[in-house]
């Protein structure tokens, strides 16, 4: 075990002394789990900084990582086709009406059955033979990031929800917004006595977030997201305990005691809150919010991670489709 850590570290050592930090990367990984296997914690701490390091190496020398983007325009019959669903779709009511009805559209969150069924279909063969990484823009090897199948399935699923908010949940806001008749017009006025009257917050959570709706409203979505992303994890637990769900925490480190579950990625993987909420919700508050390799807002706004071209309409408009499908899915009796 020691031979083959020493091997794997010396391949590393070498690679990044001809500048090949790509390839150092990779090799400072192996070399980790090896490290990991002999439980020696100055390896250990030595290779998972010299990896981070690396990677942080490779981006910046623009060798190895290219940016890119593309275009894809839709066909006139199918722009035809939009516009009108778009038009139908703003015209079923009061704004009260059309609010109640994006929190329950279909067209509004990625479906997790089609998206395997077509990441199944199109996995390139390199995600499946080629020794796979994928590295944060801080040079974190991703968690899930080193499986092909996994790793592709999220990339059609990030273009599935990228999909979702230019074509129906950004579009759909920002014309509520901005286009509509002035006395059907989404404003700060409006959709606060929307979240208030449906009574599903306690009192304590809505004073803050109408707080957050101002801010969203005033564009300042630095603001708006920091409000916005804790209390909807506070409230989306408080209603998930009211529909059945167990969201006690039993902790036993100094003696027995309770607390409210933190959100996480297992609770949503889990059947409790599939049940409830249904498997395209869980996933789509799991990749935006706490995917390593999706948005993971929730993470990023905790620790303060998250950087100012992140607080943008986009994000910030998910986060509020995320309050309007607890209003629009879930009533007071």
């Amino acid at each position: 075990m020691e031979n083959e850590f020493q091997d794997k570290l010396t391949l590393a050592e070498k690679a990044e002394k001809d500048g090949e930090f790509f390839s150092a990367g990779f090799f400072y990984r192996d070399a980790l789990s090896e490290a990991i296997k002999m439980n020696d914690s100055d390896k250990i701490k030595l290779c998972k900084n010299k990896s981070v390091e690396m990677n942080k190496k490779s981006i910046v020398s623009g060798k190895d990582f290219k940016e890119f983007s593309f275009t894809q325009e839709l066909p006139d019959d199918k722009v035809k086709i939009h516009d009108e669903f778009i038009k139908e779709f703003l015209g079923q009511g009061d704004i009260k009406i059309i609010l109640g009805k994006i929190g329950t559209h279909p067209h509004f969150y990625p479906h997790v059955e089609n998206v395997k069924k077509l990441s199944g279909k199109t996995t390139p063969i390199s995600y499946i033979v080629a020794n796979l990484t994928n590295i944060s823009s801080e040079g974190h090897n991703l968690r899930g990031g080193s499986d092909g199948e996994y790793a592709w399935f999220v990339k059609m699923y990030d273009i599935h929800q990228q999909l979702a908010m230019l074509l129906y949940i950004g579009r759909v806001i920002h014309e509520l917004m901005e286009n509509n008749p002035n006395s059907n017009n989404l404003n700060i006025k409006n959709l606060s006595e929307y979240f208030s009257e449906k009574g599903i917050f306690d009192e304590s959570n809505l004073k803050i977030i109408l707080v957050g709706l101002e801010k969203y409203f005033e564009k300042d979505y630095i603001s708006a997201l920091h409000i916005l992303v804790p209390q909807f994890e506070n409230v989306f637990l408080k209603i998930s305990e009211k529909l059945g769900v167990d969201i006690v925490a039993l902790d036993q480190k100094q003696g027995v005691s309770t607390r409210t579950k933190t959100l996480s990625e297992t609770h949503l993987d889990s059947e409790d809150f599939k049940r409830v909420w249904g498997e395209d919700f869980c996933r789509q508050l799991k990749f935006v919010l706490f995917e390593p390799m999706g948005y993971k807002i929730r993470h990023k706004v905790a620790h303060g991670e998250i950087q100012p071209t992140e607080c943008n309409f986009e994000n910030t408009t998910l986060i509020l489709y995320f309050y309007l499908v607890l209003l629009g899915r879930v009533a007071k009796k």
